[in-house]
């Protein structure tokens, strides 16, 4: 891993490094059907689901502005947003808040309902949501930073965003929904999950 390599060239390079991985929980991995578990929230089978999920989805470190500047770019004329966290008050039919969730079943069903999970965070280490959404089996469109190219292997497990911008991903994401490419990594994620 990167962090691994990093520790290698530190005062570390003596020691044993060892990877631990984050810890997922095994019903995670459960094949769940993806129109059920959008049926249980309330969400349009017809269109996908992107999902957001953050402990506070207005907090610039979490990618609070770029999540904002995304609602307000017209993406839910084409898709529809599921929002988990507290924070962000934009109304708007295809925007669905469940507020924070603290139980681990709705959670895991937001992540199978979801076709796509958006990680805007401009900077971060291993996001455990990255990590759940991958066991899950739904792939993830992030900014490449910190540890999250080590989970989001791109066009296998979803996609990385080169530029820290909102214009990028704003543009990557309008990509992913007008080609339907989310369709395709359904298994690949998975199976990328069995190895986090």
């Amino acid at each position: 891993t990167w962090m691994g390599k990093e520790a290698a060239k530190s005062k570390w390079s003596n020691s044993n490094i060892t990877t631990i991985q984050n810890p997922i929980p095994k019903n995670f991995f459960e094949n769940k059907n993806v129109n059920g578990c959008k049926a249980t929230l309330g969400l349009s089978t017809e269109l996908p689901t992107i999902l957001v999920i953050a402990g506070n989805l207005n907090e610039e470190r979490k990618g609070g502005g770029i999540l904002k500047s995304i609602l307000e770019s017209g993406v839910t004329d084409k898709a529809q947003i599921l929002l988990i966290g507290e924070g962000t008050s934009i109304q708007n039919k295809n925007i669905k808040s469940l507020g924070f969730i603290n139980d681990e079943i709705t959670i895991q069903i937001a992540y199978h309902a979801a076709d796509l999970l958006l990680h805007p965070a401009p900077v971060d280490n291993l996001p455990n949501t990255v990590a759940e959404s991958i066991s899950c089996g739904t792939p993830i469109l992030a900014f490449k930073t910190g540890g999250v190219p080590e989970m989001v292997i791109p066009e296998k497990s979803g996609w990385l965003v080169e530029d820290i911008e909102t214009e990028p991903m704003i543009e990557k994401l309008n990509t992913i929904i007008s080609d339907k490419s989310y369709r395709n990594l359904r298994k690949s994620t998975g199976e990328i999950g069995l190895r986090l």
